[in-house]
């Protein structure tokens, strides 16, 4: 939530009810949750009943807390709060001074969150469709490219027919084209999200690819277009968005292909190395 919120909360204090208070402390506390919590939820954490929650938001001036929802969804993600010209001084406003046991918290939290996520049925799911499909396509919108690089070159080191997918041809013809039987796109992306994530998901899905998208924690399209989808934390104290959570659920995710691959990864792994020691690509 923006700051038109808090000061909203603030205006409206002295008409809360004992109950109603412990709602707005914890909303003043944090302030982004409303993005992604429902009133049942928010009732929940802080000990009322959703009656409480929705006629704290009804003094507000909305009809519930779906409505409050909605209001919050816009100012954060709409164009205007989210420019990368203002990005830096809207940080500059609100930064705190950030201590290094803040920040602990803040990384093991995220690295709890992937875990979890990996204790799911869906993960092995998720784990099977990369390790046994006939092709693995990964790709990555905005600064999220740099981890889908590093993810299909490291999954082609145990497995064979990895491709990182640029969408430099403008129709990412090599998964859509691709006649194999069985093919996995692994899609990376946090907000603001880039247009062609999830054009590209659906698309894929409808000529029969499996489709694992890791995103954050706010991600709404996802679940509309496939049932494999790793949302992670991304909020921070820091300037950009924290990716821990899905850089180390990456490795996870590799670790376990290697197990799920078996013996096969040795041999992948002897083919490469014969590679390296015909162009000398390193020094030691």
């Amino acid at each position: 939530m923006s700051g038109d919120w808090t000061e909203a909360i603030a205006q409206h204090a002295e008409g809360f009810t004992r109950l109603e208070k412990r709602v707005a402390a914890y909303l003043m506390a944090n302030p982004d949750v409303l993005l992604v919590d429902t009133s049942a939820s928010i009732a929940e954490r802080v000990g009322v009943s959703p009656m409480t929650v929705t006629r704290f938001f009804k003094k507000l001036g909305f009809e519930s807390a779906a409505a409050a929802k909605r209001k919050a969804k816009r100012q954060a993600f709409g164009p205007d709060a989210v420019r990368i010209g203002s990005r830096y001084a809207q940080f500059r406003e609100s930064k705190s001074p950030i201590d290094a046991d803040t920040l602990l918290q803040i990384g093991t939290a995220a690295i709890r969150r992937a875990c979890d996520m990996r204790s799911q049925p869906v993960w092995r799911e998720i784990v099977d469709h990369v390790a046994h499909a006939d092709s693995v396509y990964v790709t990555g919108f905005q600064t999220m490219s740099y981890l889908a690089r590093g993810l299909s070159m490291r999954l082609g080191y145990v497995r064979p027919n990895v491709h990182e997918l640029d969408g430099s041809d403008g129709v990412y013809a090599k998964l859509l084209a691709d006649p194999a039987s069985a093919r996995t796109l692994i899609l990376i992306d946090i907000f603001r999200y880039g247009r062609n994530g999830p054009v590209l998901a659906k698309a894929a899905r409808e000529r029969g690819a499996d489709v694992i998208v890791f995103c954050d924690e706010f991600c709404d399209w996802a679940a509309g277009i496939t049932p494999y989808v790793v949302a992670l934390p991304s909020t921070t104290t820091l300037f950009f968005r924290s990716d821990t959570a899905i850089h180390f659920s990456l490795s996870l995710l590799e670790q376990d292909v290697i197990d799920a691959y078996g013996e096969n990864v040795r041999r992948q792994m002897e083919l490469l190395s014969e590679a390296q020691e015909l162009f000398g690509q390193y020094t030691k």
